[in-house]
């Protein structure tokens, strides 16, 4: 029996803080991959900016800097949507993932 993951993006309540970011990833689902732009995470869940992103119930994996994670997309508006994570990440993950969203940053004025 397949649960229905779907919530409007306006019932979503943040019940842990998000921390901005910008990081390039991938959204990887059974029908096709997706580069897209993570805007925020916190320890359960993610918004994500781009193209042709998955419906709302729609399984996928996130792959971004050192982190994979398996998701459920559970809202989706034309070019952003927000997954919950199907296992709470840790705060330390967080933490590089922002380390590397600064580098990529500081590597992209170098150039």
């Amino acid at each position: 029996m397949r649960i229905d993951h779907s919530v409007p993006k306006e019932a979503c309540r943040r019940a842990y803080p998000r921390m901005d970011v910008a990081l390039a990833a991938s959204a990887l689902a059974i029908a096709r991959s997706r580069s897209v732009v993570v805007t925020d995470v916190s320890l359960i869940g993610a918004q994500m900016g781009g193209r042709d992103l998955p419906p709302a119930g729609e399984d996928m994996m996130m792959l971004v800097g050192s982190l994979d994670a398996m998701a459920t997309v559970v809202w989706s508006d034309g070019e952003k949507c927000g997954v919950r994570f199907d296992e709470a990440i840790a705060d330390e993950t967080i933490a590089q993932m922002k380390r590397e969203a600064d580098w990529a940053e500081l590597a992209q004025w170098s150039h």
